[in-house]
């Protein structure tokens, strides 16, 4: 057994919400295993995988739960967001109505998953399928992105293709570096990041040893 399956892991849950077509799945599987593919499949309820992630001499389990983007789930929304660790709202560039359909998504996790602090979880907005955009040069206004983000408590927003994988890596190192730093910082001054229910941060060995060839959900892709 190697290093990673002797070793303690710090086991981190991130979800991922959005409108169904928003590519929320493709976004997770680009991440997780490099993948992507062109058949489409809504997810009906959620589905997990995982990937190991090293940050500052330490490995960390990295759970992305990809949650089902119809309204009618915004109850099942709630339930996986209690014991989350950071999330990732998805939209679609090229529709804007999903934008502004993040806020709703983004609301629903602020009100069910803060630390002890009071601060919300660590949450970024993706504007996914750039590489379907008609004018490749449009910034997009980034500006009033900035303005968007900090109104709706995004900590930031990435442009992204599942497709291409452009900007994905970027995304994901962000968000999970800023998780482990705000837990860590929690923890250094005294204060326990979650209530006692709340998973600890530290779990068990891990029995698996590698990165993304095993994972486990439930629900369609």
């Amino acid at each position: 057994m190697d290093q990673v399956g002797k070793s303690t892991k710090n086991e981190l849950k991130i979800i991922v919400v959005g409108n169904s077509g928003t590519g929320k799945t493709s976004f997770v599987n680009k991440w997780i295993k490099g993948t992507f593919d062109e058949n489409y499949k809504a997810t009906i309820v959620s589905e997990f995988s995982y990937k190991i992630f090293d940050y500052k001499d330490k490995s960390y389990k990295i759970q992305l739960w990809d949650l089902a983007g119809m309204d009618q789930n915004i109850c099942i929304t709630k339930i996986f967001s209690k014991d989350s660790h950071g999330c990732i709202v998805l939209s679609d560039i090229n529709d804007k109505s999903t934008l502004e359909i993040s806020k709703k998504w983004k609301s629903t996790v602020d009100e069910t998953a803060r630390f002890l602090d009071g601060t919300n979880i660590p949450s970024i907005l993706i504007r996914n399928k750039i590489d379907l955009m008609e004018n490749e040069d449009n910034n997009d206004d980034e500006e009033e992105m900035k303005d968007f983000c900090e109104k709706n408590k995004f900590l930031r927003c990435f442009k992204t293709s599942a497709k291409t994988g452009t900007n994905i890596d970027e995304a994901m190192n962000f968000l999970i570096s800023t998780i482990i730093d705000k837990m860590e910082a929690l923890v250094q001054s005294g204060t326990n990041p979650f209530e006692k229910d709340r998973k600890s941060m530290v779990l068990q060995s891990s029995k698996h040893s590698e990165n993304n060839k095993e994972n486990n959900g439930m629900g369609c892709c």
